[in-house]
């Protein structure tokens, strides 16, 4: 099974605001509670284990026992017997199972030591209280008891005895032996002999004794705790673990944000651009997409503030409608969605614009009977149009344009409004004079586009879709269902003659391509600028030529970038003056400029 990896992208790009709140709050919250916290203090005690390693010949056998039993005394530090002695020792005011979660013990067994580490806020008491616990633990051990203590002193002092009995025996017997020499009698020197060899035997008993009492005094043994390392007063906190807390309070935030994620997407039926990858919905062709645009751009009176990128898509949808129909013409376009608020009619509007500066000319039919709009993002009028045309209120006339076609602030553009509200809008859409109205304006116009009602409210977008060569079909990205999409699609294609081209996005967030490429091109001559200069125009000439006419106007006039006209203006080759941060040129003294420019343009040209 093949993993697309895209679309996995696409998620993670869709919801990234969603895994940075989840990685944020979850991370705040526990950074709150954790600085809250006082700083923390750690002493340590060492304890030796046995005393095979003081021996000279230490039993490997001894050491591995006294490794085991290194490990029953870390756990019986915190068990209540030591830890409530040392609360009575100290006078501590906490519990034994407080103080018990204050203590870490732990064993290195290749040294038998056991190590207990204390932790408190008071650095002082954290030292206080480990020394305690070693002291407590090595008076409870067997090993370390009263009893043993006084038996090893009562050792030493029969062996300092014995030491003493042995050296004067050795001496009597010395004696003897020196007056062997001064006897005479057999007697004497026989009974002297017998003298020598009873305290030599009883300086041998003497000494079997001592080296009993000795062995016994220095073996080894194996249960027997001694500190080698006592504790100190901490002058440092131990680092706490507030970092790691944090980190791992953001990782499961965004790990349950990734989840919720993933679980709203499989659980989301809606259609999605998926950034032009996709190449059908249901079936149906995929054609473009409209940008998403804020609410006071959303109007035919804002089109000069779209920016090339915004442009540039709606070309791009304009360029697939046409080729969606290769070989046969395309006169008639209906624009229509499943439901309200899909924007069909800023599509119609901004198609309209798109096809009219190419030279074509273009009629737009608000053909939505129900709910008008399109009126009014061209600020004009609806007091006559369409319902009187095919109500027989105003006869189609054989001559062009008539009184109900207005034209638009777009050369090349006209409205045909959709007239006053008839009472039942689907009994005129199915009067033989709409085909007829068709093909008169199809004599006038390049391309007629109709604006429809949406075709989940009403019938009146599947009657149009059968009079017209081909119907586009606006989806809302994330919003318009798959099932809506599909049941659209049945109540289209049920009509004869009903030629469905494909769906067009609205509101897509614009991808990185249109973006690089509307950087590339929109060079401040190019075709947005035009676009925009010229509506800038119709403008003023509708409120009144102003003497006055911006730089970007300027540039336009004389076939220059703005950057250079504003060089021109710095260097005072272009008359102008300077408003603030803009450059204002006379209209006279732009025309005086062109002509001179026609005249002996070649010298300017070369100083240039």
């Amino acid at each position: 099974m093949e993993i697309d990896l895209r679309r996995y992208l696409v998620v993670l790009k869709r919801w990234w605001w969603l895994l940075i709140i989840g990685a944020i709050i979850p991370a705040a919250i526990s950074y709150h509670f954790t600085s809250k916290q006082p700083a923390l203090y750690q002493a340590k005690v060492t304890l030796m284990v046995g005393t095979t390693l003081q021996s000279a010949n230490p039993d490997t056998s001894l050491m591995r026992t006294s490794a085991t039993l290194a490990q029953a005394y870390a756990e019986l530090v915190r068990y209540r017997p030591i830890t409530e002695a040392v609360i009575q020792r100290l006078g501590l005011e906490r519990s034994h199972e407080e103080l018990a979660s204050q203590i870490v013990a732990w064993v290195q067994p290749n040294a038998n030591l056991l190590e207990i580490r204390v932790t408190d806020t008071n650095p002082r008491a954290a030292m206080m209280i480990a020394n305690a616990l070693a002291e407590e633990l090595i008076r409870q051990s067997p090993g370390s008891r009263q009893g043993r203590q006084q038996q090893q002193e009562f050792i030493k002092q029969q062996l300092d005895e014995l030491e003493q009995k042995i050296e004067k025996k050795k001496q009597e017997i010395a004696e003897l032996n020196d007056s062997l020499a001064d006897l005479t009698s057999a007697a004497e020197i026989a009974d002297t002999m017998a003298r020598i060899e009873a305290l030599e035997e009883v300086a041998s008993t003497y000494r079997t004794q001592y080296a009993a009492l000795l062995q016994s005094y220095a073996g080894e043994s194996v249960n027997v705790l001694s500190i080698v390392e006592p504790a100190v007063e901490p002058w440092q906190p131990i680092g706490g673990k507030k970092r790691l807390i944090v980190a791992v309070a953001a990782g499961a935030g965004m790990a349950l944000a990734l989840g919720a994620a993933f679980l709203i997407e499989y659980l989301d039926d809606t259609v999605h651009w998926e950034g032009g990858r996709r190449r059908s919905v249901m079936g149906l062709s995929v054609l473009g997409s409209v940008p998403r645009m804020s609410s006071r751009r959303r109007t035919w009176a804002a089109a000069n503030r779209f920016r090339y990128e915004e442009i540039e898509a709606i070309r791009n949808l304009r360029t697939n409608i046409f080729l969606s129909t290769p070989g046969r013409p395309l006169d008639t376009l209906l624009v229509t969605s499943p439901e309200v608020g899909d924007g069909k009619s800023f599509t119609v509007a901004n198609l309209g614009l798109t096809i009219a500066v190419t030279g074509m000319r273009v009629v737009l039919v608000d053909a939505d009977l129900r709910n008008p709009t399109l009126h009014e993002m061209f600020d004009r009028p609806n007091v006559a149009g369409l319902a009187e045309l095919l109500s027989g209120e105003a006869a189609i006339p054989e001559t062009w344009p008539p009184v109900e076609l207005q034209p638009t602030d777009v050369s090349n553009l006209y409205l045909l409004s959709s007239g006053r509200p008839p009472v039942d809008p689907a009994a005129l859409l199915v009067s033989p004079r709409l085909p007829a109205l068709l093909d008169a304006l199809k004599k006038y116009a390049d391309v007629v586009i109709v604006d429809s009602p949406p075709v989940l409210v009403a019938p009146d977008a599947s009657i149009l879709a059968a009079a017209v060569d081909g119907t586009v079909l606006i989806v809302s990205e994330g919003r318009t269902a798959h099932g809506v999409v599909e049941k659209v699609q049945a109540l289209l294609t049920s009509r004869d003659g009903v030629h469905l081209l494909g769906v067009a996005f609205n509101r897509v967030k614009l991808d990185g391509a249109y973006v690089y490429y509307g950087r590339y091109h929109d060079d401040g001559h190019g075709s947005v600028a035009r676009l925009r200069n010229l509506i800038t125009r119709w403008r003023r000439q509708e409120a009144g030529e102003s003497p006055f006419i911006s730089l970007g106007e300027a540039a336009e006039r004389l076939g220059i970038s703005p950057s250079m006209a504003r060089r021109w203006c710095k260097e005072g080759r272009l008359p102008a003056q300077k408003s603030r941060l803009r450059w204002l040129i006379k209209r006279e003294d732009l025309e005086n400029l062109v002509e001179s420019l026609r005249g002996g343009g070649a010298e300017i040209i070369e100083e240039t």
